[in-house]
Parts: C-alpha cells; sequence; structure tokens
C-alpha cells in the first residue's frame, strides 16, 4: 500500500502544517516523527493530517460563502492545495473565487477554466459531488454574467460602443467556459446515467443556445446606434455598426461610459460584484464593542451601589451606565443588521 502523508501530534501545533508532514506507512503499527523523533500511531498521525486539512478548507468555505470575501478564500484554499495539491474542495473554491473577483475590465475565467482541468470524479463513487461542483460552477457564472450586463446597460440599452465590446467579449469567455462544463457532463452521460447529470446537461444547453443567440443579435446603444457582431479576435470581440437607429430619451448623465474622462456619478464602475469587506469589518467591530460596553455598562452599573448616597457621582455613574447600555443594544442591532445582510449573500452564492 502506497504511503499516506501524516502529521506529528506532539510538534509544535503553532507552525505552519507544511513543516509538520511526513510521510507514513498505513500497514505499519508504528512511525516515528522525523522533527522529534518520538514514536507515533501511523493511524493517529493520518487521521490528524486529513482533520488539519479539512479544518483549513471549513475556514475557507467560512470565508467565501459567510463572509463573502472572495479575496482571502482565494488565498486560503491556496494554503490547502500547497499542501494537497489536488484537493478536490480547495480546486472548486478556488474557481468560485476566481469568478467571484472578475470585474469589468479583468476577468479570471480563463484561469479558473485551467483550474477546472484540475478536477476530476474520480470514480462512480464521486461522480455526484463531481455534478453538484459543476452545478456551482455554472450558477456562479450565470451571477457573473447577470452582474455584468446589469452594470454596463440601462434599461435593456448598453450605454456605448464601447460598454458593449466588453460585454460580448466577457459573454465569449462565459460561453467557452459553459462549453468546457458541458463537455464533462457529456463525458459523464456515457457512462453513467444520472437524473442530476441530465437536468444539468438540458439546462446548459438551453442556457447556451440563448447566450449564442444574444451575441449574434442587434444591439443598441443609449445614443441610438444599433451594432452587431462580427469576430473574436486575440480575446477580444470585433463588433459593427448597422444603418438602424432606434429612438431613445434618456438624459445626458446615462451617457457616461466607461471612458477615462467619465467623472459623473453614473459612470460604469469598474466592480461587478458588491465589496462585502466594510460590511464585514463593521460587523466584527460591532459584535466585540457590544460585549465590552455591556460589560462596562454592568461594571458601572455595580459601582452605582457602592455610591448610591453620594449626590454627584451616583447620577454619574448611573447615566453613565444607561449610556453603555444603550449603546450596546443599538451595535448589537447594528451587528445582526450586517450579520443579516451577509446571510442574504451566503444563501444567494452557497
Amino acid at each position: 500500500m502506497a504511503s499516506k502523508k501524516g502529521v506529528c501530534p506532539y510538534c509544535n501545533t503553532s507552525s505552519r502544517i507544511q513543516n509538520r508532514i511526513f510521510r507514513v506507512n498505513p500497514e505499519a503499527t508504528t512511525c516515528f516523527c522525523p522533527s522529534c523523533l518520538r514514536e507515533v500511531e501511523p493511524k493517529v498521525a493520518i487521521d490528524l493530517y486529513n482533520s488539519l486539512i479539512d479544518k483549513m478548507i471549513d475556514k475557507a468555505d467560512n470565508t467565501l460563502f459567510v463572509a463573502c470575501d472572495p479575496v482571502l478564500a482565494y488565498q486560503q484554499y491556496a494554503n490547502v492545495l500547497e499542501v494537497e495539491e489536488d484537493d478536490y474542495k480547495a480546486l472548486l473554491g478556488r474557481i468560485l473565487c476566481l469568478i467571484y473577483t472578475s470585474k469589468v475590465r479583468k476577468e479570471y475565467l480563463s484561469e479558473a477554466i485551467e483550474l477546472l482541468e484540475k478536477i476530476d470524479h474520480r470514480g462512480a463513487g464521486q461522480i455526484p459531488n463531481y455534478i453538484a461542483a459543476l452545478k456551482k460552477i455554472n450558477f456562479a457564472l450565470d451571477e457573473y454574467d447577470n452582474a455584468l450586463l446589469n452594470r454596463l446597460t440601462h434599461k435593456e440599452f448598453f450605454y456605448d460602443e464601447e460598454c458593449l465590446g466588453t460585454y460580448l467579449t466577457r459573454l465569449t469567455e462565459i460561453i467557452k467556459f459553459k462549453n468546457e462544463i458541458f463537455a464533462k457532463l457529456k463525458s459523464i452521460q456515457k457512462t453513467h446515467s444520472i437524473q442530476e447529470n441530465e437536468m444539468l446537461i438540458n439546462l446548459i444547453s438551453h442556457d447556451l443556445s440563448q447566450k449564442e443567440a444574444f451575441l449574434t443579435k442587434p444591439h443598441h446603444v443609449v445614443s441610438g446606434e444599433t451594432y452587431r457582431f462580427v469576430k473574436v479576435y486575440a480575446g477580444k470581440v470585433t463588433i459593427e455598426k448597422i444603418n438602424e437607429v432606434v429612438e431613445t430619451k434618456f438624459k445626458h448623465h446615462h451617457m457616461l461610459t466607461l471612458k477615462g474622462n467619465s467623472k459623473g456619478r453614473n459612470a460604469v464602475k469598474d466592480e461587478v460584484f458588491k465589496d462585502y469587506t466594510p460590511i464585514i469589518h463593521m460587523k466584527n467591530i460591532a459584535k466585540y464593542f457590544s460585549v465590552v460596553l455591556f460589560i462596562a455598562s454592568l461594571a458601572l452599573g455595580a459601582l452605582t451601589f457602592f455610591f448610591k448616597e453620594h449626590e454627584i457621582l451616583f447620577p454619574l455613574l448611573a447615566s453613565g451606565s444607561v449610556a453603555l447600555m444603550v449603546g450596546a443594544i443599538v451595535l448589537f442591532i447594528l451587528y445582526l443588521s450586517w450579520r443579516g445582510i451577509l446571510k442574504k449573500r451566503k444563501m444567494r452564492i452557497a
């Protein structure tokens, strides 16, 4: 039997897991840690390694799906892959992070496709998990597509030629990604008949036909001109103006676009997905400060009993205790509100 990775339970637990890993023969009755030279039971070392990997994955998943911080989660998944280079969940998490950090001007879909090639179902027993992963990736692509389209259009009109060209370029990349997913699902279909797989194949097939039809149909911009798709060259879409003008009644500020000299408030921003980092920080601050203020309020409340006969200190301490309690309640309400916002986001992408 091939050796497996294990972790010594006696070495410094504060050190990085990479420094504590050693190869273990699972069939042996005992083994020795190469660092501290202590005797370790192979099963204990292997189980500890698997447990630590699971904890690292759970931490990254929590950062992505609960805290809604794909940038930090991307690095946390990278920490897992440094140790377990083909870890299924870490590769999936990184793909989702790349999709959710893609912007208007910069996308990471090509990098995500490269990671997709590293994910394999590894036997019939893993096929349901593999299909579920592909379904999550497909859903994330749809979220990116919808958010991007909303960013670049106003009432179904693109802001200008540049916005249209940018979206159609991204759309071709999304179509390419979905075709990769579709090919993997069809490969499974050849050897296994699974209802979930068939449903996802039908969903993506219908979605691809709609997106390809959208790609080639005429598109209007706010100023009234109409353009059509010509070709894709060097990863960028070429479009041309056609002799068709539509009447538009948009105000001047709707004409602001991606161009560098646009200074108006409605100029198209580069971000596609909302940055939840400020909410995350405020939620964490509100949580800890509400606890601090609550404890301080109780402490001042206790002091009022010792100075209840004092004409000056008693009202000051009592009012201070009430003020701190009110502050703690307000911060706790804000904490619950911000947590609710993040929870809603979690339900959308998880």
